[in-house]
């Protein structure tokens, strides 16, 4: 048997041989650190076994997105595929790689899933998922966004690669199975499935499959075999603590009010195939996998777009729900119910979500668009649109009756808002950060975007946007960071709560009780009035005077602490230790209604907000 395993902090793959009686010890077959996965293995008609897997680069996963330099290697940046032959009890490999023996013109950096199978005439087949983009990677433009994957498949023998076999009518997503068995004749009879996107609009359709059959291989002596060597590669980790920084921040514990509450680390913002523009982010098994081994998360949203398909086909809600239960492991990894509700400003993006399972999106209408939708044809738009004329008050009616939140994102993009709306019982949290794009604090913030400068304004520039005018509004929003699309492992969204379960995490979100951080931050904000004590995300109404309270754990000494009151900076501490608490007292406290939020800078660039608290003083 072969399986890969995260033991070492990179997906390896390991091999086990069992003799009738016992098993023996695990054997390395790819255990570099770069991303070797999804192993699968066949016997040829002289009983060696064959191997073959999918690779991808080292630190999968890891540190990447917007701005940054490119440290990680993104979940879906590149694959290509391994092969392997254990031969007298040894590993060897054909002498030429499978991707360097696909002809010109056939991209080899996204050929995935390979399957191999042994025909009945001794030859080998790889089968695999290749990526076909309607046009190459130009990402400006969302008439190029749109990608499929197709079947084809590779005979090996007399030491060479044979020609690659086209599967006809096999469009689809890159994670789907096909079927392979030996028929009589020697040949290889295949099932493979199809939704049937087209190239215009690469929505899926129609699911179908379909059934054929390749013949035998023509053996030419044998095959032509080399010993395996494993690249030596060395890696420098980008978080050398990180076991440390996540133990640390599991084991925190916050005692208030006779309760005591856990820093749950979470993402309530990724995309994967299914979303119309989410050719780059890979298949919804990897996003899963990255959410439990690379970033290590508590609980996890994947959001695809219910905008020109995505969830709005109920084939691939299901798909999306499933999923959700199946990855669920109580008290250890909790995926939430979730969708992104994707309008163009000034009406604004938001993800959706909810604790329970099977409530159906709610469709956007051709009016919150103003207009037909972009890039998509009258049909299409019929399809997909909302049959009645609905806004964001229908949709928050449609979450109150759901039980659901939404989270408003790129709030100072074109995909943002000019807060013209807001209900505070349905839409408590505003994703202040975003891996892929930005911070929407405010202009020129730590990581946000600058009016002058396109370049650091990825998705466009609407300064009314910005959580500071939301805030300056009354709006009570919490905040939360998440990763968005191709983004990895620098956006966390940290929810305080008692309880980890789908119910608890959603009722802490509603109470805001959140922060988002760029790193294993821990950010405890308190507020201390007479005997009673707040937490960040609280409202509160005092009569005389009060006490902030900050404590920070950083993973990196902490080069500034702010405390920000209505966009103005009320404490500001420098060149501080990792580890820093301290009090802070307004002398001078505002008549009426004031808000008060932490933002921590480390000296690595790493960043922490707190959600505000909102506090009404009585002199």
């Amino acid at each position: 048997m072969a399986w890969d395993t995260y033991d070492k902090g990179n997906y390896d793959i390991l091999t086990r041989r069992h003799d009738g009686d016992r098993w023996d010890a695990a054997h390395p077959l790819a255990d570099t650190p770069k991303f070797e996965a999804h192993v699968t293995i066949a016997c040829d008609a002289e009983d060696r076994l064959w191997a073959a897997w999918s690779e991808s680069g080292t630190l999968w996963g890891k540190d990447d997105g917007f701005g940054l330099e490119h440290e990680g290697t993104r979940l879906y940046e590149w694959r290509t595929m391994g092969v392997a032959v254990l031969e007298d009890g040894q590993w060897r490999e054909p002498i030429a790689a499978l991707d360097s023996a696909l002809p010109a013109g056939f991209p080899g950096d996204r050929n995935d899933s390979p399957t191999i199978q042994a025909d009945g005439n001794g030859g080998i087949w790889v089968f695999f998922r290749r990526r076909n983009p309607r046009i190459k990677d130009i990402i400006s433009d969302m008439y190029n966004f749109y990608a499929a994957w197709e079947l084809w498949g590779v005979p090996y023998s007399g030491g060479a690669w044979g020609q690659p076999v086209y599967f006809p009518n096999s469009t689809g997503r890159l994670d789907v199975r096909s079927g392979f068995a030996t028929a009589e004749d020697g040949g290889i009879i295949v099932a493979w499935p199809t939704d049937h996107r087209d190239w215009s609009e690469m929505l899926a359709e129609q699911s179908d499959v379909y059934v054929g059959n390749v013949p035998a291989v023509e053996m030419d002596g044998g095959h032509a075999l080399q010993p395996r060597k494993q690249p030596t590669i060395t890696v420098y980790p980008i978080h050398v603590n990180e076991a440390e920084d996540l133990a640390r921040i599991r084991n925190y514990e916050i005692k208030s009010g006779g309760k005591t509450y856990k820093i749950y680390r979470g993402d309530t913002h990724r995309h994967t195939e299914f979303s119309m523009d989410g050719y780059n982010d890979g298949s919804l098994l990897q996003a899963y996998r990255y959410a439990l081994d690379a970033a290590s998360l508590d609980f996890y949203a994947n959001s695809e777009h219910n905008f020109l398909g995505g969830p709005d086909v109920e084939y691939q809600d299901f798909l999306l729900q499933q999923f959700a239960d199946n990855f669920h492991l109580p008290g250890r990894f909790v995926p939430l119910f979730a969708y992104e509700r994707s309008v163009r400003y000034p009406n604004g993006h938001r993800n959706i979500l909810f604790a329970k399972r099977g409530v159906r999106p709610f469709r956007v209408s051709v009016e919150e668009f103003g207009g037909r939708f972009p890039y998509a044809s009258d049909e299409l738009t019929k399809r997909f649109a909302n049959p009645e004329p609905v806004g964001t008050k229908d949709l928050y009616a449609y979450l109150r009756e759901n039980d659901g939140i939404a989270i408003s994102h790129t709030s100072a993009s074109n995909m943002g808002t000019d807060w013209r709306d807001n209900d505070p019982e349905v839409e408590p949290l505003v994703e202040i950060y975003q891996g892929d794009r930005v911070s929407a604090e405010y202009e020129g913030a730590p990581r946000a975007a600058i009016g002058s400068n396109p370049r650091s304004a990825p998705g466009g520039f609407r300064p009314a946007g910005f959580v500071w005018n939301a805030w300056a509004k009354g709006y009570k929003l919490g905040v939360q960071a998440a990763s968005d699309h191709v983004s990895t492992h620098i956006s966390y969204a940290c929810t305080i709560s008692e309880d980890a379960s789908r119910e608890g995490l959603l009722d802490a979100m509603r109470l805001r009780h959140s922060y988002g951080a760029t790193d294993n931050i821990v950010l405890d904000y308190r507020l201390q009035a007479g005997d009673k004590e707040y937490l960040q995300g609280d409202i509160v109404t005092v009569s005389g005077p009060f006490q902030l309270s900050v404590r920070v754990i950083g993973t990196e000494p902490i080069r500034q602490i702010d405390i920000i009151k209505n966009q103005g900076f009320a404490l500001t501490r420098q060149n501080l230790g990792r580890e820093v608490s301290f009090e802070f007292t307004d002398t001078d406290p505002s008549e009426g209604e004031s808000y008060y939020y932490v933002r921590v800078q480390q000296a690595d660039g790493q960043l922490a907000w707190s959600s505000p608290i909102w506090v009404t003083s009585k002199q």
